[in-house]
């Protein structure tokens, strides 16, 4: 094997095996696993005011608990904090103990990769998006080009020019787009031909556009860029029983089979809109956590 292929091959070798005795080398510890994952520049910080965080990459924050018993949600939520308005950051937690039930579940709903290491220095993936990391291509640090050749004003090429940086969404276009959507259906779907209303048009359209309205008013106060996933569903099935009910056509068909359609749809969607909230609660709560590390002045206790 050549000098370079060596090189290249080591490159992919996972870090070389250390004893873990204090939680400085655990957080040495974790930053080599980082850099091993393809996170080159991430460093530890020991000793540091760094809001919870103790591992520091600019695609990704770690951080590293050195304790007997399991990590639990607080610690977590604390991390999702301390990330404050850099969501594109991937957010890592290292523990040589383990997680309890309620961490393992506010992890998978935000995205946390959870990481257990051994004595040795050795770390096992706990949940989803660890396994992601820790199974992804290594990319290699780019190398350095070389120097190109000095040109005169005459000789050098045109610089091309550089593309125009993409729009960022508005954090509430989502909920616009399917408010949006969902009234264009309320006000067709009435005067079409397999459309009964019931009492009548003006009544049917009216009851089948709150949901639309509320969705598209939703988009335009929205300024976080909270999940909502489990509550557009939950809105969306709410919006079937109204249609449904609005609709003399489809009573035809017995009222067992409509009540029993009616009050299922009736029942997933509030399930899904409570889930929902849940959700926005546990990330607002997280992002409190934002204005306590504020300046670096807090750190989580380890």
């Amino acid at each position: 094997m050549s000098t370079d292929n060596a090189q290249q091959a080591g490159r992919h070798q996972p870090p070389a095996r250390r004893p873990i005795r204090s939680w400085q080398e655990a957080e040495r510890n974790a930053a080599a696993w980082m850099r091993h994952w393809g996170y080159h520049d991430a460093a530890a910080r020991p000793g540091g005011a760094d809001g919870g965080v103790d591992v520091r990459s600019a695609r990704a924050l770690g951080q590293v608990k050195f304790q007997a018993h399991a990590v639990g949600r607080p610690e977590l939520q604390r991390l999702f904090g301390a990330r404050g308005r850099h969501l594109d950051r991937q957010l890592l937690f290292f523990t040589g103990s383990g997680y309890a039930s309620t961490a393992v579940e506010y992890a998978a709903e935000n995205d946390i990769a959870l990481f257990v290491y051994a004595l040795d220095g050795a770390m096992t993936p706990v949940n989803a998006p660890a396994r992601r990391i820790s199974s992804a291509p290594r990319k290699q640090k780019p190398a350095r080009p070389a120097p190109k050749p000095m040109l005169s004003k005459a000789s050098a090429p045109p610089r091309p020019a550089e593309p125009a940086p993409s729009k960022e969404h508005r954090p509430g276009s989502a909920r616009f787009a399917l408010g949006f959507v969902l009234a264009v259906v309320a006000l067709a779907l009435p005067a079409s031909d397999s459309f009964v209303p019931r009492p009548d048009r003006t009544v049917a359209t009216a009851a089948m556009l709150v949901v639309p309205v509320l969705l598209m008013v939703w988009g335009v106060v929205e300024k976080t860029r909270r999940r909502f996933g489990h509550t557009a569903l939950g809105l969306f099935l709410l919006q079937l029983p109204v249609g449904w009910l609005c609709n003399a056509r489809l009573w035809q068909g017995g009222i067992a089979l409509t009540t029993t359609i009616t009050l299922a749809s009736t029942a997933a969607g509030v399930l899904l809109l409570r889930h929902g909230a849940r959700v926005r609660a546990a990330q607002a709560k997280g992002e409190e956590f934002t204005a306590s590390t504020a300046g670096g002045a807090w750190r989580a206790p380890r």
